[in-house]
Formats: C-alpha cells, structure tokens, sequence
C-alpha cells in the first residue's frame, strides 16, 4: 500500500472535540439546496439566517458571485457577533442548533478530497483554515467522504447554473430578496 493511502486511513481516524473553531470568524458559504433543507428543516426563514457577504476568499471569477446592483457577492450563513461566529452554533456549548439540516460544506469540513472524474479519490487533506484541536478515534470511510464530496458538487452545480441565471437577468430589481425569490428561497 502506497504511503498516500496509509496517509488517508491515518486521516480517516479524524475526530471532532467540539471546540466550534470551525464555526468562528469564519464565513460558510451555501447553495440554494442548502438553504432549503435548513428552512424545512427548521422552519425560518431565508432572510433569517441567510447573509450576502462582500468580502469573500474566493477567485474574482469564481462562478458563485452573484451580482447585487452594482456589488458581487456570495451567499453565507449569517454570524452573531460578541464573538463572530455563525448564527447556529449554540455559543455556550459550541453545538450546531441545525445539525441535521447543516450545510453540505459543513458535513465534509474538515476533509478537503480531490476526485477524478470517475470519483476516486486523488488527493485526502484536512482543512488549514481554523486551528483544529482534534483526535485520532474517529471511524470515516473514504466512501462516505466522496458520497458528501459528490452531493456537494451536485449542489454546487445546480447553484452555480441558478447564479449563472440571475447574473445574465437583464431585468428587475438586482436585491438580495429577489435573488432569494429567483431561487425560490422566499
């Protein structure tokens, strides 16, 4: 077995401690299919947990800008602030108040998972972007991780047609609640 592999399984083992880093000063973008599991899911909604954010990492061509009037921008969780962290984690206990309705983004953090086009897996890291104080006596599967990878581009490459849509509209007001109505998400 090549040392690749025998990295993934030791990656495999990842296990949360619960900390909420990953979900403080951090912006979790999300897809149309996202918000709408999280308004079935809990009943509220769009405008009540949705933000348009304008200063985000992402490439200036990246294909999930949405054009706001005259602003690009990209779709978020919103934060509570006093500390910034996103609206549903439970700041006491550092618990996701929409676990099971969660982002697709947030199933998959912290496994970064590159696929071919055949879905096997090419490349197996962690996520960098917060500090991480995990352990090692977790029990993911590759497979499990590339079914999240897979749901999520899915997700994504229906946003990105939808975005793609909206950013060609030529008429009608450019809000961020007709975005929202563009998508059926109010």
């Amino acid at each position: 077995m090549s040392a690749k592999k025998e990295d993934w399984r030791k990656l495999l083992g990842f296990s949360c401690t619960g900390c909420g880093n990953c979900c403080k000063g951090t912006i979790v973008l999300i897809t149309a299919g996202d918000v709408k599991r999280i308004m079935e899911g809990t009943g509220m909604a769009a405008k009540e947990f949705v933000h348009f954010f304008t200063s985000v990492d992402m490439p200036k061509r990246d294909s999930l800008w949405i054009k706001l009037g005259n602003k690009r921008v990209a779709m978020g969780l919103k934060w509570a602030t006093k500390p910034r962290r996103c609206k549903f984690l439970d700041a006491e206990t550092n618990m996701c108040g929409i676990y099971e309705h969660r982002p697709v983004t947030c199933r998959s953090h912290p496994f970064e998972i590159k696929t071919t086009d055949t879905w096997a897996v090419q490349k197996l890291s962690l996520s960098d972007i917060v500090d991480c104080p995990h352990e090692w006596d977790g029990e993911h599967t590759l497979r499990e991780l590339k079914a999240t990878e897979r749901w999520n581009c899915d997700q994504v490459d229906t946003f990105e047609d939808q975005v793609k849509a909206w950013n060609r509209k030529r008429s009608g007001k450019r809000t961020a609640n007709e975005f929202l109505k563009f998508c059926e998400l109010a």
